[in-house]
């Protein structure tokens, strides 16, 4: 009979060869490693198995002196096993937007340095340690967010990286428990270390994890089994609305408009397709609402601004009425040209970039303003916050709230006749330009 540190062994690395392969079939990976016992788990396990792989550590330095203990933890551990690892160093307090919790501030950044290593290295895949036992603590706070079925359904085992969807997201351990990578590490002799912070409740996760879930266990003995079932239903559920979604799609969107009335006098759950399909467009719940509440009491036009994305609402069919650069009535054209000869125009209006640049990462978006944004404003060091750079300027509020801003890995690199960025400038290695160009509206 196998001991249970044994079924520990087995069941961790029988579920990463499941998502991953095995050794000689996946491509490069990169792990993160935080020091604590799942990725110091994931990582050990993708080592005895013989994956392409290398580490990234984060030091949010916000634990003094604990925070450099972990990274030179890490740094010995990844030294013992001969995988290479990048550090990176953060000052989360000077990179947090206004408004951005700690934890959002500390993903946000963890995510934009695995893309950024991904891409340098070419890697298939990051790998992260999220198991069994998170996915329940984020089916509890996405539920006290009043999120839909796409929040319930829980974490994917493989999906697109927050921030850059070209870069694959897997989460190997997503089946196992944190008991479970716990007493692998104890099969195997390996240390990690333990985050103080994580057993206290300032952050709203760690309040789920130590009050809110032990209280359910005492209850009901078997929770985390029962929620984590309930997650795996949810997610065939959503695969199922997805796959409905599509096919109403199909029937009601036709060159891009969607003919809303048709969908309510049809489908009795026209709303819930309707947010399906102008969620990733960039437009809330309450937006859809609206709509619906036009088309049921018959308002003749009006028009609905989601993210980079406008829709004329003309006798219950949704229109585009502009490109995806376009945000009300203002326009901005992009164009391409060759950086031999070209003579830049003085203009407040008009935006010189890099090509090479712009095409690297992350597409630019094209979106309004935001609470948080910040600029790198050219002939200026540091960063400003946009809501400064607006004041300054004396832009009027209602220009403000729909100008177009180009935006690329959360930073603003274009405010159209206000203020440009220092980054992607054109230079003599320049080989190609994007050209941007604002077209006002008529006053």
């Amino acid at each position: 009979m196998m001991s249970n540190d044994y079924k520990a062994t087995e069941m961790v690395e029988a579920g990463i060869r499941s998502l991953l392969g095995e050794a000689g079939e996946a491509g490069h990976i990169v792990v993160g490693l935080s020091g604590g016992a799942d990725s110091v788990a994931l990582t050990v396990a993708m080592r005895r198995i013989g994956y392409d792989m290398e580490a990234l550590h984060c030091n949010y330095h916000l634990r003094g002196d604990e925070s450099d203990s972990d990274e030179a933890y890490v740094r010995r551990l990844c030294g013992e096993l001969g995988i290479p690892l990048t550090v990176c160093g953060l000052d989360v307090e000077a990179e947090a937007l206004q408004g951005e919790s700690v934890e959002m501030t500390c993903r946000r950044l963890r995510y934009a340095l695995f893309a950024e290593r991904a891409r340098a290295t070419g890697a298939w895949a990051v790998a992260v340690a999220h198991h069994r036992d998170d996915n329940v603590e984020t089916f509890f706070l996405n539920l006290m967010r009043s999120a839909g079925i796409a929040g319930l359904k829980g974490m994917l085992p493989v999906a697109p990286l927050p921030g850059d969807p070209s870069v694959r997201l897997v989460r190997p351990l997503l089946g196992v428990t944190r008991d479970m990578t716990e007493r692998y590490l104890g099969e195997q002799g390996v240390e990690y270390v333990v985050d103080s912070t994580n057993l206290g409740c300032d952050y709203t996760r760690n309040r789920v994890r130590n009050r809110v879930m032990p209280a359910l266990r005492a209850d009901f003995p078997g929770a985390d089994a029962a929620v984590a079932a309930s997650i795996d239903h949810l997610r065939e559920a959503y695969g199922f609305v997805v796959e409905m979604t599509g096919r109403l799609e199909r029937i009601y969107c036709k060159d891009g408009a969607i003919d809303v009335a048709a969908m309510m006098s049809d489908v009795t759950s026209a709303r819930f397709v309707l947010l399906s399909l102008l969620s990733g467009r960039g437009f809330s719940a309450e937006q859809v609402d609206e709509i619906v509440c036009c088309v049921g009491s018959r308002q003749a036009r009006r028009r609905f601004v989601g993210g980079r994305n406008e829709y004329l609402l003309d006798r219950g069919v949704l229109r585009p009425v502009a490109g995806e650069d376009s945000i009300g009535e203002y326009k901005v054209t992009v164009e391409r040209v060759d950086a031999a000869g070209l003579v830049m125009e003085r203009s407040n209006y008009v935006a010189y970039f890099d090509a090479d640049e712009w095409d690297a990462g992350q597409a630019v978006e094209w979106r309004p303003w935001r609470q948080g944004d910040m600029i790198s404003p050219l002939g200026m060091r540091g960063r400003k916050k946009l809501s400064d750079v607006f004041n300054d300027a004396k832009t009027p509020a209602d220009v403000k709230a729909v100008l177009p801003l180009a935006v690329k890995d959360g930073e603003v690199l274009w405010v159209p006749g206000v203020k440009r960025s220092r980054l992607l400038t054109v230079g003599p290695s320049t080989r190609s330009v994007v050209v941007c160009r604002l077209c006002r509206p008529a006053r």
